[in-house]
């Protein structure tokens, strides 16, 4: 199996299995929403497609129930956890960053007077939320990759601000 053919959503689902155990594609959406859907954005359906193709790709083992709603539960193979381990082991490459907020205020000038105030005390509002809820996590999770990613949560929502906050100054 070539590494070409597994993407983000691939070792999404991948690393999620191996951090929380055996899992139905409704856990896998949970489990996401609550960690790394914070700062990988991708569409959820994705946590319902990806562990069948990853079962044929014989990285991930299924059962399903006999009766009642048939749920699947995915786990991990060793092919899976040995195709985890080799993406953990390979160089991240360059961020990706795609911020609506950017995408708007790169296009503000198309837009009407207070089109820029308006989009700063949107983009100012939403991220100082996601730093509140930063800081709720905080308290519940300790140092080691969930904290740490707190951390870069923490820096970025704080550098947005301060962006942000500059933006709605008006020029002296």
């Amino acid at each position: 199996m070539s590494d070409a053919s597994l993407g983000p959503s691939s070792y999404i689902v991948l690393g999620l299995i191996a951090q929380c155990g055996a899992a139905t594609s409704y856990d896998l959406k949970r489990q996401a929403d609550e960690s790394v859907g914070y700062f990988w954005n991708f569409p959820r359906s994705q946590l319902y497609a990806e562990p069948q193709r990853l079962v044929g790709l014989g990285l991930l083992s299924e059962q399903q129930e006999d009766g009642g709603r048939r749920r699947r539960t995915y786990a991990m193979t060793p092919e899976g956890r040995a195709a985890l381990q080799h993406w953990l082991a390979a160089p991240a490459g360059m961020p990706e960053l795609r911020d609506p907020g950017l995408l708007k205020l790169f296009f503000i000038d198309q837009a009407g007077n207070g089109a820029l105030e308006a989009l700063a005390a949107e983009q100012l509002a939403l991220h100082r939320a996601r730093l509140s809820e930063y800081r709720e996590l905080e308290q519940q999770h300790g140092p080691g990759g969930i904290g740490a990613t707190l951390k870069m949560g923490h820096l970025y929502e704080r550098a947005s601000i301060a962006f942000w906050l500059e933006l709605s100054e008006p020029a002296t």
